[in-house]
């Protein structure tokens, strides 16, 4: 990270905040002076990199993305949070969820479909939520522990995105940067989680089935759960904290609903599309590009509207030399997604590939005028 952007940060900082329980060093500076309409702004910028990144938002599931998005309306309603929460489904089938800067959030189809009740996908959510009302991020990024997304690819994915090879933003996988937060900030991220649970009207028991479920997971290897456990490690200490902060209340709550159930369905309907994506990903990843795109030509049939599976295929495509084909591809894509900046990063570099150096550099200028 370069200097300027790590002292830039910490000059964006304002001069309101709330207490911090936990009294960890880091975060009870942070919380002393950041002004949360920055947050807020932090995390509109951070978002659609954030989003390709981790394997771009699914759109064609109305179902499920209006369903998450009361889930969280619901939980941020009990917290005392100024931000205005959004969260969009991923196109991952690996167990995880995120939360940005200022209440923007993703959650994996994966995570969606593992969860036995929607008292465990609610406990995801909101230990995540927890995460950006507490500032973990704003306190790992001030002080020089993680990289925050926007600092990196805005700085140097734009203007070095362009290039053929180049793959700071756009990439076959999914490798989002997520660092893994402190023993303190996890712990209070439970607290205030299953707090929020609560006071929604979930049963807050959700949260030891899952800790549980991943913990069993992650000791036999499990490959769909290690983005979750990577980042935020389930230990003997965290399941007895947990577990003695969910006793502290009684087994009641709502565990499963039928907009839960609906949302599951519909991600099953479609579950073989997605399947293929993955292994068009693996494909792609092991420079089998020609399979790799007979699998996402397959996927595109069920999924036809789908942005980041046609932005997988544009990428495929200039990974196997035909970029004019790529470039109608990112044209797609654009159409599907027309004021998202990575849209028009992808035809700049599908444009570069093809040697259209000219309408490759106005592509990523209009990348740049719908970030900054």
């Amino acid at each position: 990270m370069k200097l300027g952007v790590f002292f830039a940060l910490i000059a964006a900082l304002g001069l309101t905040g709330c207490p911090n329980p936990i009294r960890d060093p880091i975060d009870s500076v942070v919380q002393v002076v950041t002004d949360p309409k920055r947050e807020i702004q932090k995390g509109i910028r951070q978002y659609p990199f954030a989003l390709a990144k981790s394997g771009g938002d699914l759109t064609q599931f109305p179902v499920t993305s209006t369903y998450l998005y009361g889930l969280i309306q619901r939980l941020a309603r009990t917290a005392n949070s100024p931000f205005p929460w959004e969260i969009r489904l991923i196109n991952d089938g690996s167990i995880n969820a995120w939360a940005l800067p200022g209440g923007k959030m993703g959650v994996n189809y994966g995570l969606v479909l593992a969860a036995e009740t929607e008292a465990e996908l609610v406990s995801v959510l909101g230990h995540e939520m927890a995460h950006s009302i507490e500032l973990h991020g704003t306190g790992r990024e001030t002080f020089g522990a993680l990289v925050g997304l926007a600092a990196q690819v805005i700085e140097i994915g734009i203007s070095e995105l362009g290039t053929p090879g180049s793959n700071r933003v756009i990439g076959l996988g999914q490798n989002i940067v997520m660092g893994q937060y402190s023993q303190s900030n996890e712990l209070e991220a439970d607290r205030v989680g299953v707090d929020l649970m609560v006071r929604a009207g979930f049963d807050p028991r959700g949260a030891v089935a899952m800790q549980e479920k991943l913990a069993k997971l992650g000791s036999g290897g499990n490959s769909v759960a290690q983005k979750l456990l990577g980042t935020h490690p389930i230990s003997r200490e965290r399941l007895a904290a947990i577990k003695s902060e969910v006793n502290r209340f009684a087994a009641t709550g709502q565990s499963m609903s039928r907009e839960f159930v609906d949302a599951q369905t519909e991600i099953k309907t479609l579950e073989s599309g997605l399947k293929l994506v993955i292994e068009a990903r693996k494909a792609g990843a092991n420079q089998q590009f020609p399979k790799a795109l007979q699998l996402i030509r397959r996927a595109l049939k069920i999924l036809p509207n789908e942005h980041s599976v046609w932005r997988l295929q544009a990428e495929l495509l200039v990974a196997n030399q035909e970029p004019n084909q790529a470039i109608q591809s990112a044209l797609k894509v654009r159409e599907l997604n027309p004021k998202d900046p990575i849209s028009e990063l992808l035809l700049g570099y599908c444009y570069a590939a093809a040697g259209d150096t000219l309408k490759a550099e106005r592509a990523n200028e209009r990348a740049r005028s719908l970030v900054l």
